[in-house]
């Protein structure tokens, strides 16, 4: 059986038209998987034995063959059957057919009699049963037999049909008519999907998101980039080295565009960052119908802020096919059509490789004032320029400006800018000030391990010797490594000595920095920061761009998010974004994914999506790591998607955070795969993934409850399984947590989702008006705050007390209201959770008392088993997954002192009296 991932959706949109009568045809770019689609359709066919099948494959070598595809298609006919409808027609088309239509010269006659032929033979063939064709690559199919086949499908509409393929509509020769046939897209694999195919090869989840962005998920591409790994390691921010073969072919595929396609293109890879209205202005009129065209064939992907080339090696083979004289020529256009000095400045020093001294300073200081506007990929690559540039008597500015690439290059993760700039620097007569300026600047890139860093910093330390505001600084980059690894305490050490430095020097920008990692490290340890904070605000001046994630104003809202005063940090992060959007890719995805974790707060479920998705495109085109941007789009499908594509990301996510040592990112992780799977019923694996997170806090000295937000759910996970008394045990400690951060404040929010999952833990221990109690404030308070989802659990879990007290109309109202205000905000799978339980499959009510011991759940499920039911048509039924009916039967077990589900269904059905 082929195996292709991630198209389930599209194959059963293709059968649902096939089986209502309809005929496709599938769009989608070289590699997509078009062809492999087709063979599971014929595969299908061919099981279900609903349809006859006959394929045909066009290629360019035989477009100008007559009859070639039809010779393919006549030979999979029965042969009795075709002999007897060719020896009753025409003699030449005996002669023809018998030739096996090899040689035979096209015309308007033979055409005719063949199509007839073609006719009656699927004519006489569909009387059984229907015929399906399918054609792979129509757009090379031969004219002549598009025309014989066209005649015999119109004709025989419902008996008759046609899956297609094509990489483009508008590349479709007029002799071949499929206007009437469905069109659907075959887009590229998303990343959930293009995991699951190249994790699945060997590859880490890390590396397998690398090559995704790579290939811009053509799946064939993606394959042939995997097979690298092996031979060559991916560095992440560095362009997958091609093979030999694969060049060929991108080199054959953007060979085979049409001309104004070729040279749009050749502008774009000639620009910084190209975009649609840079090559507009300079002159390509037609940009957009070239990019669109361009994008089917799978060359370029629209990014967020530019187009970005797939592979981006790519890039590099269109730059190489033009001759040198050419490219020189070109980049004086595009100097005379740049709208800035850097711009205009970097065509003309990439126009004229020579040393000039006037041009490198020229260019040095145009990359000062790019950096300063917040371009810093054009400001790193014109500091490289002016490098290049210089005669050897600006030796030492030579050394700066690289420097000054690097420091400005590796906050936007611009890793190539980087390495290029390292390659001169390790050889170059650097300051021990630069070398800890360089030593700094790497851990400012993705994709950098925690082992890695600490020993840059434990070498820039060396470098700093007695400079104290460069101890300083080492000191502060060490306690945001230890603040990543979860150690608040080691952080707090580190910041203190630096801050003490810098209270010295009487830098206060640096001091404000210093503050604002203190201030992070004391709230996690469960110490008062706000001062510390209020003084870096106080302290902070202008953010430079690229470093807004580690700023006062950027924590300050941050901590309003922990102390849920939603609005503000809402209103704070919406202005911040603002800020980022043309500037380092890192701000930009850090302040979207406050804005995603914001809106899932809220209730904006919309727009965690749309920002999840923006996370994702910004994230791509920066080469940024990938599990960060896994958890963004993980927590906006907990709120608005799938629950197991949430858990799927999670799970990439723990992997890939486990090999770089990002233990803040792991924890992160944790607690979206814990809620995924609790919500998806399977509360052994929320309890594991959960615990795991417990660990880490504790093993760390980590002392805020507000930040992770795990306990709740391991409470009501600790509750589903039966294990009553670990619950309490964690929501005692959650409890004392809460109270000594609440003289700091900012606890309501957390304290109303403990009141939730006592609830649920009071209703698993049979105190009702207990749990009614705690949900009356939990309901009150979460209103207060604006949580509005757990406005939405806590009508779920009030609805279950109903159910308990026997109060079924009571608790479908309640139901119905928290489905409605779900629906109402658009979270999804919260939504078709209510709707479950507002419609299952039930068992017979009865009165039997021994049904008094159990939770309503366990109640439920010892019916279906006592009806008969197996763990899987339970698991069916009721939403929950088969381990979660195990460990309920356990529990319905040991509560009723029974051993075996015969047992149970003996004691719940009782003989019948005859």
């Amino acid at each position: 059986m082929t195996r292709v991932v991630g198209r389930s959706t599209l194959l059963g949109e293709v059968h649902d038209l096939l089986d209502a009568g309809e005929s496709v045809v599938l769009c989608g770019p070289p590699g997509s998987g078009r062809s492999a689609l087709l063979e599971l359709i014929e595969e299908n066919a061919r099981a279900r034995q609903r349809a006859e099948v006959l394929r045909s494959t066009g290629a360019p070598e035989e477009v100008a063959l007559p009859f070639a595809a039809l010779r393919d298609l006549l030979a999979q006919c029965p042969a009795e059957l075709l002999d007897e409808v060719v020896a009753a027609g025409p003699p030449h088309v005996r002669e023809a057919v018998d030739s096996g239509l090899v040689g035979v010269e096209s015309t308007d006659v033979l055409r005719s009699d063949l199509a007839a032929c073609f006719h009656a033979v699927l004519e006489r063939w569909t009387a059984d049963r229907p015929v399906l064709l399918l054609l792979d690559d129509v757009q090379w199919l031969d004219g002549d037999s598009s025309t014989v086949v066209g005649y015999a499908r119109r004709r025989l509409g419902g008996r008759v049909g046609v899956v297609a393929t094509v990489t483009s509509v508008g590349e479709v020769d007029a002799s071949i008519d499929i206007s009437d046939l469905h069109h659907l897209d075959v887009p590229p694999l998303d990343v959930v999907d293009m995991l699951d195919l190249l994790c699945d090869h060997g590859l880490t989840p890390d590396v397998a998101h690398r090559v995704h962005v790579e290939s811009g998920g053509i799946p064939s591409l993606a394959l042939a980039m995997a097979g690298l790994v092996g031979e060559r390691p991916v560095v992440l921010g560095v362009p997958t080295p091609l093979p030999a073969s694969i060049g060929r072919v991108l080199h054959e595929r953007f060979a085979a565009q049409p001309d104004e396609v070729r040279e749009t293109l050749l502008h774009a890879a000639l620009l910084s960052r190209p975009t649609l209205r840079e090559l507009e202005r300079a002159g390509r009129v037609g940009a957009a119908a070239d990019l669109r065209r361009a994008a089917q064939a799978g060359l370029v992907v629209p990014g967020e802020v530019a187009l970005r080339f797939t592979p981006s090696s790519l890039r590099q083979v269109v730059v190489d096919v033009v001759d040198v004289g050419t490219r020189t020529a070109l980049h004086r256009t595009l100097a005379d059509a740049a709208t800035t000095p850097g711009q205009r400045l970097r065509h003309l020093a990439l126009a004229d490789p020579r040393p000039d001294a006037d041009l490198a300073r020229d260019l040095g200081a145009a990359a000062a004032e790019s950096g300063r506007l917040g371009d810093r990929e054009l400001a790193a690559e014109l500091f490289l320029l002016a490098a290049d540039r210089a005669p050897l008597e600006l030796g030492a500015e030579r050394i700066e400006w690289l420097v000054s690439a690097i420091e400005t290059a590796a906050p936007g993760n611009h890793v190539d800018l980087v390495q290029r700039a390292l390659a001169d620097v390790l050889e170059s007569p650097t300051s021990p000030a630069q070398a800890v300026r360089v030593r700094l600047a790497i851990p400012e890139l993705a994709g950098n391990a925690v082992p890695l860093l600490d020993e840059v910093l434990t070498a820039a330390l060396a470098d700093a010797a007695d400079d104290d505001m460069l101890v300083a600084k080492v000191l502060l980059q060490r306690a945001r490594i230890a603040l990543m690894e979860s150690r608040p305490h080691a952080a707090h050490r580190a910041c203190e000595r630096a801050v003490a430095l810098l209270e010295a020097h009487g830098d206060d920008d640096e001091l404000a920095l210093g503050l604002t990692t203190l201030a992070v490290a004391r709230r996690w340890t469960g110490s008062d920061h706000q001062a510390c904070l209020r003084r870096a605000v106080e302290l902070a001046g202008p953010t430079p761009t690229g470093f807004l994630h580690t700023s006062p104003v950027y924590m300050q809202a941050r901590f309003a998010f922990y102390d849920d005063r939603l609005d503000e940090a809402w209103t704070t992060f919406l202005g911040m974004l603002a800020q980022v959007e043309r500037g380092a890719g890192t701000d930009h995805v850090h302040v979207l994914r406050c804005l995603v974790e914001v809106a899932a707060r809220t209730g904006r479920c919309r727009q965690a999506a749309e920002y999840a998705a923006r996370a994702t495109r910004i994230g791509e085109e920066f080469d940024l790591e990938a599990h960060t941007g896994w958890f963004i789009t993980a927590q906006a499908e907990l709120v608005s998607g799938d629950l197991a594509r949430a858990a799927t990301l999670a799970r990439r996510g723990v992997e890939a955070a486990s090999e770089r040592g990002d233990v803040r990112y792991l924890q992160r992780h944790l607690v979206v795969l814990g809620q995924a799977l609790l919500r998806s019923g399977d509360a052994q694996g929320a309890r594991d993934a959960l615990e795991r997170v417990r660990a880490v806090e504790r093993a760390g000295g980590f002392g805020d409850p507000t930040v992770n937000r795990w306990h709740a759910d391991l409470v009501a996970a600790l509750a589903a399984l039966g294990r009553l008394d670990e619950a309490a045990e964690v929501l005692t400690e959650a409890r004392y947590a809460v109270e000594r951060r609440a003289a700091h404040g900012g606890t309501a929010g957390v304290s109303a989702q403990l009141d939730r999952a006592e609830a649920e833990l009071l209703l698993a221990r049979g105190d009702l008006e207990g749990a009614e109690l705690v949900l009356d404030r939990a309901a009150k308070v979460a209103a207060d705050v604006g949580l509005q989802l757990d406005v939405g659990r806590v009508l779920v879990t009030r609805a279950h007390l109903e159910r308990r007290r026997r109060r079924v109309a009571a608790a479908r109202t309640t139901l119905q209201e928290a489905h409605d205000l779900f629906a109402g905000l658009h979270a999804t799978p919260w939504a078709e959770q209510v709707r479950a339980e507002l419609e299952p499959e039930r068992a017979p009510e009865t009165d039997d008392p021994l049904l008094e011991r159990l939770t309503d759940t366990e109640a439920r499920i010892a019916q279906a088993v006592a009806a008969g039911a197996s763990n899987r048509e339970i698991a069916e039924r009721a939403y929950v997954s088969i381990k979660t009916v195990e460990a309920t039967l356990t529990r319905i077990y040991r509560k009723l002192d029974l051993r075996s589900r015969t047992q149970l269904a003996t004691l719940l059905v009782p003989p019948s009296r005859e």
